[in-house]
């Protein structure tokens, strides 16, 4: 689950550009990712435990089961509203090997599974095991983005269970000025809508804040930060200023531009050659380097 690079995604590491090389369109809201940009994400303790839901543990497989889900869009599904817990629930079952009686029967709570556990309350136990703490300086960044008037979202591809988890541990509506989830906005990145979505609320808050002259935003005004390149991808398709954030360990990063395109897949596709913590939130930083210096901020 963590995001493939190719070759030609390696143009989008770059830093945001100062109003001063900007100045006919300067940038005036900032969106945040919020997995692997805001907090970190642990898809291993995930993918450790996926075991637990299968009938026969000996003839178990990750990437078979990963590769089901993916097939029948279940997590797609559940980030955009399109199914609920139940479905949720057992889908996953099914795709980790029971038949569609005994993962419905499993996911109503009428019996356990193997291990003598609730299959709805194991499931929901695995998915807040991908959610991690925020990143103080990324907080700190957001913070300082806001008090020198930027308009700062969060623009986030997540389930009610996620939600729910970030909430947890993170202020998001005290952090940030709005925040859109895919399950309440009923599609996900990297669909257009998603990003007209941020740009209307966006627009929202512009208007209260400027004189009628100065009421209308255009796309080249808003600044996104992901860390999946498809995203960034979309949203420089409809005119944001988007930056990629690199999570390649730095030794691995001198060495991107000569590997071929099935090395940096699976090089960029493997926790261990990824940072995380204080060393990702530095690569985000280092992307609002020159908006701020060039403020003096």
């Amino acid at each position: 689950m963590w995001p493939r690079l190719s070759p030609e995604d390696l143009k989008l590491f770059e830093p945001f550009k100062p109003s001063k090389e900007n100045s006919k369109q300067p940038l005036r809201a900032i969106f945040f990712d919020i997995g692997s940009v805001l907090i970190d994400l642990d898809w291993d303790s995930f993918f450790a435990r996926q075991h637990e839901m299968n009938p026969d543990e000996r003839n178990f497989s990750v990437e078979v089961m990963m590769s089901r889900v993916r097939e029948n869009q279940l997590m797609v599904k559940w980030c955009t509203g399109q199914i609920g817990p139940f479905a949720y629930v057992q889908g996953m079952l099914e795709a980790a090997g029971h038949t569609r009686e005994k993962a419905h029967s499993l996911a109503l709570g009428t019996e356990r599974l193997s291990n003598g556990v609730f299959a709805p309350a194991l499931v929901k136990e695995l998915s807040s095991l991908i959610v991690g703490p925020a990143r103080p300086r990324v907080v700190r960044l957001i913070q300082t983005l806001r008090k020198h008037d930027f308009i700062v979202g969060a623009l986030s591809n997540a389930t009610p269970w996620h939600e729910s988890d970030i909430m947890r541990t993170t202020s998001l509506h005290e952090l940030f000025d709005v925040v859109l989830f895919s399950q309440d906005v009923g599609t996900e990145k990297p669909d257009h809508r998603i990003y007209e979505c941020a740009l209307q609320a966006a627009q929202k808050i512009h208007s209260t804040r400027s004189s009628r002259s100065e009421s209308l935003l255009t796309p080249a005004q808003l600044a996104f930060v992901d860390d999946t390149p498809a995203n960034i991808h979309a949203a420089r398709s409809v005119g944001w200023q988007s930056s990629l954030v690199c999570l390649l360990k730095e030794e691995y990063l001198h060495e991107a531009h000569a590997m071929s395109a099935n090395e940096l897949s699976q090089l960029s596709t493997n926790s261990k050659n990824l940072v995380f913590g204080e060393e990702a939130a530095k690569r985000v930083e280092k992307l609002f380097a020159p908006l701020i210096e060039a403020s003096g901020r």
